[in-house]
């Protein structure tokens, strides 16, 4: 199992600015994404096999919406080379956890694993 503490993520609408062919990724995601290099450290290959995520975030307000979140952590989870490609995520679980420490917990495991779990 692989656990990652991460800067709160930005939502998903958050992500890109401009339309058409100026659309690009906005500088605030651009950030987000470095600042999450600090966070993670790989080691060796990224995991290329059927994985399950399990994220947990601290909620600042009550007005987000939690599944806006997702898709920012699987693409960072690839950039950094923690997993080969978010495609093989089988089972996702989030939820908002006022009991951490970090903004953002990410566990990531074989999908194998976390059935016998």
């Amino acid at each position: 199992m692989i656990r990652i503490e991460l800067p709160f993520p930005p939502t998903v609408w958050e992500i890109y600015v401009g339309w058409g062919k100026s659309r690009r990724r906005s500088p605030e995601y651009n950030k987000w994404v470095k600042d999450c290099g600090w966070f993670i450290k790989t080691k060796g290959e990224p995991l290329n096999r059927p994985f399950s995520l399990y994220v947990a975030l601290k909620r600042p307000h009550s007005r987000m919406d939690l599944d806006n979140r997702l898709k920012p952590i699987l693409d960072v989870l690839q950039h950094y080379k923690v997993i080969r490609n978010d495609s093989l995520c089988e089972r996702i679980t989030m939820t908002w956890d006022a009991g951490i420490k970090s903004d953002c917990v990410v566990l990531v495991q074989c999908a194998e694993e976390a059935l016998a779990a």
